[in-house]
C-alpha cells in the first residue's frame, strides 16, 4: 500500500504530467470559448419595472409582471443572464395609455425602449404576451412646510440676521386625499448648538417615521445655513407721530423721541439711520386719555432685538 502512494506520487510529480494537465486546461478553455462565442436563440422571462410613473398614480396590482422575450445572441450573453436574473424598464411616460382605471403597455408603443436596453449582439425575435395590464389608483400631491427643530446659541456678541429655514423649506407628499388631510407640517431632526461663532452649515434628515404608511416623498433630508458675525449694540433717538388726532383738537406731548436700541453685525452698524425707523403713538388708544403708548412701526431689515426705551409718553390737550 505504501509503494502504491509512492508511486502516485511520483507520478504526479513528474514533468510529464504537469505538460498534459496544462494542455488538458487549454483545449477544455479553448472549448468553453467556442461554445460561448456562438449564437443561440432561446427564450428568457424578463421581470417588468415600471419607470416614469405618474406622482398621482399609484400601481395597484399587474396581471403579468413578466415578459417572455425569444432573444438571439452569444452564449456570453445567455452566461450573463443566467449568473443575474434580468429585469427591463417599462416607461410609464411614453409608453402606456390609460383606460378608466387601468394603464395599458403594448409592443407595438414599448418596443422601442424595449430594444434599447439590449445590447447591439443581441436580437430580440418576440415578444410575449403583446400587451399588460396595469391596475392602478389615485394619489392626491400637498406640499407642507418644513419645521425646523432648532435650539441656537451664539457666543457673546454675535448672532445673524438670517431667517432660520431650511432648504427646501417645504415638502412634497404623495398618499390618499384622507391621510393627506391630518398632515400640516413635517419637522426636522433636532439641533443642538452652543457657543456658535462661525457660520452653521448642517444637513438635517427629516422626521418621516410618524407619516403615515401609504404617505410617499423622495424628500429625506435638508439643509441648514447660517451666516455668523460679530454684533454691536446702537442706540438712536427716533421721533414720534401722533395719529388718528381729532379734528379741532392740539395735543402737546413729551417727550418729543424715544430713545431705540438695537443690535447689528459690525459691517452693517454705520448704515443704520434714523430715518430708516418710525415710530407712532395712536391717540386713539391712549388708556383714559393719561398717556401715550409708543409703536414701532418701521424698522430695516439688518437689525435685531429692537427695545423702545420709554413706554409712556405723557401728553395734555390744548384748544
Amino acid at each position: 500500500m505504501q509503494k502504491l502512494k509512492l508511486k502516485i506520487l511520483g507520478l504526479f510529480r513528474s514533468k510529464k504530467i504537469n505538460i498534459f494537465l496544462l494542455f488538458f486546461v487549454l483545449a477544455f478553455s479553448i472549448l468553453v470559448l467556442t461554445k460561448l462565442s456562438k449564437v443561440y436563440t432561446a427564450t428568457l422571462a424578463f421581470k417588468v419595472k415600471p419607470k416614469e410613473v405618474s406622482d398621482t398614480h399609484v400601481i395597484v396590482k399587474a396581471n403579468n409582471p413578466e415578459l417572455d422575450i425569444t432573444i438571439q445572441t452569444t452564449g456570453f450573453n445567455w452566461l450573463r443572464y443566467a449568473i443575474k436574473r434580468p429585469e427591463l424598464d417599462i416607461n410609464f411616460k411614453t409608453d402606456v395609455s390609460k383606460k378608466d382605471s387601468t394603464l395599458i403597455w403594448s409592443v407595438s408603443k414599448g418596443f422601442s425602449n424595449i430594444n434599447k436596453q439590449f445590447g447591439k449582439e443581441e436580437k430580440i425575435i418576440s415578444i410575449n404576451p403583446d400587451t399588460l395590464l396595469f391596475r392602478f389608483d389615485v394619489n392626491d400631491v400637498k406640499y407642507v412646510p418644513i419645521i425646523l427643530n432648532s435650539k441656537i446659541q451664539y457666543a457673546k456678541g454675535y448672532n445673524t440676521l438670517d431667517t432660520l429655514r431650511t432648504t427646501p423649506d417645504s415638502i412634497k407628499l404623495i398618499g390618499p386625499s384622507t391621510v393627506l388631510k391630518s398632515i400640516s407640517k413635517v419637522r426636522t431632526q433636532q439641533l443642538e448648538l452652543i457657543d456658535v461663532k462661525s457660520n452653521v452649515n448642517k444637513t438635517l434628515l427629516l422626521k418621516l417615521d410618524s407619516l403615515n404608511k401609504n404617505i410617499k416623498t423622495n424628500l429625506k433630508h435638508v439643509n441648514l445655513s447660517v451666516n455668523v458675525s460679530k454684533f454691536s449694540e446702537g442706540i438712536l433717538d427716533i421721533p414720534i407721530n401722533i395719529i388718528n388726532i381729532p379734528e379741532g383738537v392740539k395735543v402737546n406731548y413729551f417727550p418729543k423721541q424715544v430713545s431705540l436700541s438695537f443690535t447689528t453685525s459690525l459691517e452693517n452698524f454705520n448704515t443704520i439711520k434714523t430715518e430708516d425707523f418710525k415710530v407712532i403713538c395712536d391717540y386713539n388708544e391712549a388708556p383714559g386719555n393719561s398717556a401715550l403708548v409708543p409703536k414701532l412701526v418701521k424698522q430695516p431689515k439688518k437689525v435685531k432685538n429692537i427695545r423702545v426705551l420709554q413706554q409712556k409718553i405723557e401728553f395734555i390737550i390744548t384748544e
